[in-house]
């Protein structure tokens, strides 16, 4: 026999799904019509919401200064994160991000990245 508390927490865990998705699915709609602060506010939240999705579409925002103003360090973290999250164009973009910046940046950048790791429960990467 399923409990009571089986079926509520399949609920909630549904619901969040939907609205993580619907984050996300959000701001691909609003990226497509060409509205990018909305695009940005969306994946923004699917992203500091654990939507790994949105992790590489925010740093290409963050980038190219799509829906708000470019900011290399941003960029480098989120395209770091999506290739923790398997995005395998990631890394790319974030060797780009960091090419874009004196060496005390990409520090910073890194300190970011370990900040957003820390918020979004991501375990720190093996050293290579």
């Amino acid at each position: 026999m399923i409990s009571f508390r089986t079926i509520l927490t399949s609920c909630f865990l549904l619901f969040f799904s939907f609205a993580l998705q619907a984050g996300f699915e959000e701001g691909e709609e609003a990226n497509r019509k060409g509205d990018r602060a909305t695009a940005f506010k969306e994946f923004q939240a699917a992203s500091q919401a654990g939507d790994t999705r949105a992790y590489s579409k925010l740093g290409s925002m963050y980038l190219y200064g799509l829906g708000t103003e470019t900011n290399y360090p941003m960029a480098y973290a989120w395209f770091a994160l999506g290739m923790q999250a398997g995005d395998r164009y990631a890394e790319r973009f974030r060797d780009t991000a960091a090419a874009a910046m004196p060496l005390e940046q990409i520090r910073h950048a890194e300190e970011l990245l370990s900040e957003y790791r820390a918020k979004l429960g991501l375990p720190e990467p093996a050293s290579k």
